[in-house]
């Protein structure tokens, strides 16, 4: 393809000449060979053999026919055939150079689109184009962020890519052929006296062509090549590269397209995974959660069973013993009424002794089970009775602080409230070896917070927390809060005692 231009311009190298280079010289010889043999044949003809002088009209008539007026027609018609030629051999050029243009448009068409990787297509764009146009140096600009960043070049020195790296639209002849959106062409930037300072001529070029690179509806880029020496670029040379830049523009948005979609692909795949392993994950915690569940639920009913065990216990050894002291000694009073009565009374007095026992003992029980203040006066009266319960029964001082007025609110989630401090309580008297704790509650407008905090032992959350069969009483109490729309967290460190924060929405 290259053969055929020359090193000046991109035109092609003019076809062979063939009649106008026979016709140029016939139309001078014929004429002249005519009119000398009309000289000859006249003088011949008409003096030599006629006889007849030489101002006769005769001689005068063929002389001026065959000597002037046939070698004057002869010149005028083949100076007729040399122009129709060359009208003609002008036209074979113009289509040769179309049809050349053409190819070389096809060619590069064919370059830029055997790839959908943007730098590969910029680069083979610019190598085709140097390559049709027959100069040394180019590069190919893109505009990103409202300015040129290089993206390909050749034939230009380092200090030049790193300088000219990205360059504001608007700047040089590139910067302001993408601004304009229209082909700028230098031939000769010493004759460009405001051009002198750019980038260009510091770089010893000489001449300059800018293309904008055109997609669907706007310019994308600019492809800018230059020569050291002087030369000019005819309006065909522009259209052929304008119809460049457009293709290439073409190829530039598919392989843009393309690398927004492999891009949304990898997205999606990546989320594909991601989700994947979501699942995964809340698979495992489900299971886990499941686990647990089942253990909370086992824990619960040997709660429940030593619970009915300790009331049965408490019944049989307690209660029904008085009961029984309290029948033994009504029946001795009854049988020393009529003859000892004082000791009667004596009797009925340790009966009434033992009922009130039996009276104390049914309220302690009832209280485990349900505390009446709970469901009459609510969670600040109940709470205050089961601190009293804590320290009477653990023998650790301990603190209930209410804040803001108290307030009634659900059932559900009073009593779940209740039970998490009875719970934290029980696990401060079994475990903290505390010497003190404190119960503090909150009654906000929109939410309840209750605090216990102990100064005791403490312990490690990270440990806890790994393994799920140690941490059965926190796994029933943050099962309490969420049933009701809570929160509870927990804090806690070896030697610094624990907290355990809940928060119901006041509803």
């Amino acid at each position: 393809m290259n053969k055929w231009y020359n090193g000046a311009t991109m035109s092609p190298d003019p076809l062979p000449p063939r009649l106008t280079r026979v016709i140029r010289p016939l139309r001078w010889v014929i004429p002249l060979i005519l009119s000398a043999l009309g000289f000859g044949y006249t003088i011949w003809e008409s003096i030599l053999w006629d006889g007849y002088p030489i101002l006769s009209v005769q001689f005068l008539l063929g002389l001026g026919l065959l000597g002037l007026a046939g070698p004057l027609l002869t010149f005028v018609t083949l100076t007729w055939a040399e122009r129709v030629a060359a009208s003609y051999e002008r036209a074979e050029e113009a289509r040769e150079r179309q049809y050349r243009q053409l190819l070389a448009l096809n060619t590069i068409i064919a370059a830029v689109n055997q790839s959908l990787d943007l730098d590969t297509v910029l680069h083979r764009a610019l190598d085709h184009v140097l390559s049709v146009m027959r100069i040394e140096s180019g590069e190919v600009r893109l505009i990103e962020n409202n300015r040129l960043t290089l993206r390909a070049y050749r034939g230009v020195s380092a200090e030049f890519v790193q300088q000219e790296q990205s360059i504001p639209l608007g700047q040089c002849v590139c910067g302001k052929s993408a601004a304009r959106g229209e082909l700028i062409a230098v031939e000769d930037l010493e004759r460009a006296p405001h051009l002198s300072q750019t980038t260009c001529a510091c770089e010893r070029f000489r001449a300059v062509l800018s293309v904008p690179v055109r997609t669907t509806d706007h310019v994308v880029g600019v492809i800018h090549v230059a020569s050291q020496t002087p030369r000019a670029f005819s309006p065909a040379d522009r259209a052929l590269l304008v119809a460049i830049g457009h293709q290439v523009g073409g190829a530039i948005e598919k392989a843009q397209l393309h690398a927004e979609l492999k891009a949304l692909n990898q997205q999606l795949e990546a989320r594909v995974v991601q989700r994947t392993r979501d699942l995964l994950a809340a698979k495992e915690e489900l299971a886990r959660k499941a686990d647990a569940l089942r253990q909370v639920l086992a824990e619960e009913r040997r709660v429940e069973e030593r619970t009915r065990a300790q009331i049965a216990h408490d019944l049989h050894d307690g209660i029904q013993q008085i009961i029984i002291g309290a029948l033994f000694e009504t029946q001795a009073a009854r049988e020393t009424l009529a003859a000892q009565p004082e000791t009667a009374l004596q009797r009925l007095d340790d009966a009434q002794q033992l009922l009130r026992r039996i009276e104390s003992e049914m309220r302690d029980a009832i209280y485990s089970l349900r505390p009446v203040a709970l469901d009459a006066q609510g969670l600040a009266p109940a709470l205050r009775e089961c601190v009293v319960s804590f320290e009477r029964v653990a023998r650790i001082p301990c603190e209930l602080q209410i804040e803001e007025p108290p307030r009634r609110f659900s059932p559900e989630a009073e009593v779940a409230a209740f039970r998490i401090v009875q719970e934290a309580l029980n696990n401060v008297e079994a475990h903290a070896q505390a010497k003190r704790a404190c119960v503090r509650v909150r009654f906000g407008p929109r939410e309840v917070r209750v605090e216990i905090a102990d100064d005791g032992c403490g312990f490690d959350m990270v440990r806890v927390t790994n393994e799920p069969r140690t941490q059965l009483g926190l796994m029933g109490m943050q099962e309490r809060a969420e049933s009701v729309g809570g929160k509870l967290d927990v804090w806690s460190r070896v030697g610094e005692g624990a907290r355990v924060e809940l928060t119901i929405p006041m509803v």
